[in-house]
């Protein structure tokens, strides 16, 4: 990816795309970090933190500041990821300035006051609570603790409800001095003026992290031992996700496992749409996951389906996660996965606030400008037995969860250990 401005200070990193035919400028602010980094009894600070700094500042209360930002009509949001805090903003680009002092203030002098605090906390377990409701987001809970277990990457960014209710605001003004620590990276593409780019890149110099070392990184995986879980819920819909634990961002498979994930589930003439739901019109839905993760990344494949098919449909979502094992894939399997995974490149950089997303994770990650086009280029070198190496590697050991009726606990159990010899 092209880029007009990178400057570096210390462990803050700035990188600038101009657009000029757009008016608007788009800004990504990676803070790394994120809820893997949860302390234990406190996951879901990372997320409530990031709530919060919404709240206002020293300078502005929540009212002010927000009046702020919608009398210029910007758009902005602030999220925890597995490794980071991203936040995210959209504006005019003759409002670029004044917002840039708000964003920046919010990441420096966050006023965090208690009733603020509270309201997001609330609005946080209310979220939790409208999870419990949802199989899919159920089944995900179950898999990452089977994946990932008391490790940082076992719990959704949102965290556990427990821990959630018992945060204060004092924790969080902690937390918040982390933040003097991390590395960060600030990404802006858009139409960006002199004044704009020269305020950007003072910003970033006065961002020094404070020279203190960053505390040891947590595990990501704590792992037990079972490798099928059962959530009863009355409901006529039955949700399987089997998964296994990979690589990170910059391991070398990375980008055959997408390719795999592309031959899968991207498009009705992908794999599972074909199988399980065009040939046998078993699942409502079928796809697979495979998020970014800093160190180990599920890579899933979903099913929904009904109670009466729930049998088959786990039969056939085996059989295919096995047959990637077993049978290397053909040429025009090969040609259309890529194209497909080219399709997406493409789609995904249209506009200025993808390109400032794509930048800032990449960098956050400490990855090149044009890793995705490094990583195009290796796939298409890849063979049939090449990629069924890397499956080999990673996905002989998936693990199931399974959210449905309690009548199918039983026979669902019996074509887990049927098919892996396994519990």
């Amino acid at each position: 990816m092209r880029l007009d401005l990178h400057h570096r200070h210390q462990r803050v990193e700035l990188l600038v795309q101009q657009r000029r035919h757009v008016g608007v400028m788009a800004l990504c602010w990676w803070i790394a970090g994120g809820s893997a980094a949860d302390p234990p009894g406190q996951r879901g600070q990372a997320h409530l933190l990031a709530s919060a700094i919404q709240r206002g500042t020293v300078r502005q209360d929540a009212v002010a500041l927000a009046e702020e930002l919608e009398a210029r009509g910007a758009c902005f949001a602030a999220s925890a990821r597995e490794d980071a805090v991203v936040l995210c903003l959209g504006c005019m680009a003759t409002d670029a300035p004044p917002l840039l002092e708000r964003l920046r203030e919010m990441v420096r002098t966050p006023r965090l006051a208690p009733r603020e605090v509270r309201r997001e906390q609330q609005l946080t377990l209310q979220a939790l609570d409208q999870q419990r409701e949802d199989p899919l987001q159920l089944a995900l809970a179950d898999l990452r603790r089977l994946l990932y277990g008391h490790g940082g990457y076992g719990h959704a960014p949102l965290g556990l409800k427990a821990d959630v209710a018992a945060l204060t605001s004092s924790q969080l003004h902690q937390a918040h001095q982390g933040w003097r620590r991390s590395a960060m990276v600030i990404a802006a593409a858009g139409r960006l003026d002199q004044a704009t780019t020269d305020h950007l890149t003072a910003l970033a110099t006065a961002l020094t992290p404070n020279a203190s070392p960053a505390p040891a990184e947590q595990p990501v995986a704590l792992p037990g031992s079972a490798t099928m879980t059962f959530h009863p819920q009355d409901t006529e819909q039955v949700v399987l996700l089997l998964g296994a634990s990979t690589c990170g961002i910059n391991h070398q498979d990375r980008a055959t496992l997408r390719l795999l994930q592309c031959h899968l589930s991207t498009g009705m003439s992908a794999r599972l749409p074909q199988v399980i739901r065009e040939t046998h019109g078993l699942a409502y839905e079928v796809g697979v996951l495979f998020p970014v993760r800093q160190r180990s990344a599920p890579f899933t494949a979903h099913l929904s389906t009904s109670q009466e098919r729930a049998a088959l449909a786990l039969e056939l979502l085996l059989a295919e996660w096995w047959r990637l094992l077993e049978k290397p894939l053909q040429p025009k399997e090969l040609q259309l996965a890529h194209t497909k995974l080219q399709g997406q490149e493409v789609a995904a950089l249209q506009t200025s606030g993808q390109v400032a997303e794509r930048l800032a994770l990449l960098r956050g990650y400490g990855m090149a400008v044009d890793a995705a086009e490094q990583q195009l280029a290796q796939v298409a070198q890849r063979d049939g037995a090449g990629c069924q190496r890397v499956v080999r590697q990673w996905l002989s050991q998936p693990r199931l969860a399974v959210v449905g009726p309690q009548s199918l606990a039983a026979p669902l159990g019996h074509i887990w250990s049927q098919s892996t010899g396994s519990t």
